[in-house]
């Protein structure tokens, strides 16, 4: 074997002092010992929360957009809410793609939001109406206490209950409420308690303490996601007191102009018979005086013109009523446009008061 030249000599190494072996072995024991620790007692809290490791996991993987983002921070969701909105995987879709994941075959009923519990998924209807500001922010914390709700224990909705039952209570009075629940008890039956929890915690202010304590864990600042609720229902509260008040006032015209067109009716044909009687008694020289006469004939001409005048009344009213109605009309186009654009397909009828 040929032996390699070098410029240089080749350098000696210094020897080296053996690493002590024992202690840095036992350390090394140790260590190992308490991670294999650590690793059994997660491993038994993943066996007891599977549902929490998967949410978990769906959160690393999942990526809220701007718009997401956005919800999570207006409804003011605490971080266990917007952990529990996001393992939703929530998902803003116009109306051709979400109503091919959540529907209502009810007339007159908007869905904006849905949680379906097989897949633990949040769909979320694109409110794109700037009158309805708020509104969706309300609907994707409705959605996020459905998925609090389906991770809870039997235990904790039964606690929870008779709290949602005695809020429910202070609106029994409530028309609109009423029908709300209605709707649910059709469509989700069983469900009612499911729908109180998402309902009472988005809509209702000043709650009982221990409510208020449990919807803390998910809210920093409940009163203002209220608000937001309490913003964007007004603006349907404004059109339908708007179209109430309209109707009001074409209902009492109506009454007004009916009834006295029936009077004028009546009052004519008395009229008209008091006149043939008038003419007839004159051709027959049946006055005494031209006096009695001039009196008479006065008489009829003032009941004329008392009759004209309540033509004339009448016709002002009927053309008051024609503009109502164009009011109205418009209101229902209104209406019909808010209606789209939450999801309600327009009315085979457009006026509300037919």
């Amino acid at each position: 074997m040929a032996i390699p030249e070098f410029d240089e000599p080749a350098m000696v190494r210094p020897r080296r002092e053996r690493v002590p072996f024992g202690p840095r072995r036992i350390a090394g024991l140790v260590i190992g010992a308490l991670v294999v620790v650590a690793l059994g007692a997660t491993s038994g809290w993943v066996l007891a929360n599977p549902q929490r490791v998967t949410d978990q996991l769906t959160v690393w993987n999942y990526t809220a957009d701007s718009v997401i983002t956005a919800y999570a921070d207006r409804s003011t969701m605490t971080d266990e809410g917007r952990f529990l909105f996001y393992a939703s995987r929530p998902e803003v879709s116009p109306d051709s793609q979400f109503n091919a994941h959540c529907s209502s075959q009810t007339e007159g009923v908007g869905i904006l939001g849905c949680y379906q519990h097989a897949g633990k998924r949040i769909y979320l209807y694109d409110v794109t109406d700037v009158r309805l500001d708020g509104i969706e922010e309300v609907v994707a914390a409705h959605e996020m206490l459905h998925a609090v709700w389906d991770r809870m224990s039997v235990d904790e909705r039964t606690a929870l209950g008779p709290l949602l039952e005695a809020a429910a209570a202070t609106k029994a009075d409530d028309p609109e409420f009423a029908k709300t629940l209605s709707y649910y008890a059709t469509a989700e039956p069983g469900e009612r308690l499911n729908e109180l929890h998402s309902i009472v915690g988005t809509e209702f202010h000043n709650l009982d303490p221990a409510l208020e304590a449990h919807y803390a864990r998910y809210f920093t600042d409940r009163e203002a996601l209220v608000e937001l609720h309490d913003t964007s229902h007004a603006v349907f509260q404004a059109q339908q007191d708007a179209i109430d008040a309209l109707l009001a006032q074409l209902d009492a015209l109506q009454a007004g102009v009916d009834a006295d067109y029936a009077s004028y009716n009546a009052g004519y044909d008395q009229l008209n018979a008091d006149i043939a009687a008038f003419n007839s008694r004159a051709q027959a020289g049946d006055f005494s005086s031209q006096s009695q006469f001039n009196g008479e004939r006065n008489a009829l001409i003032a009941r004329q013109a008392d009759l004209d005048a309540l033509y004339a009344s009448i016709d002002d009213r009927a053309k008051q009523y024609e503009g109502l109605v164009a009011q109205l009309n418009d209101l229902n186009a209104q209406v019909d446009e808010l209606n789209k654009s939450i999801n309600i397909s327009p009315r085979s009828d457009s006026n509300l008061g037919n």
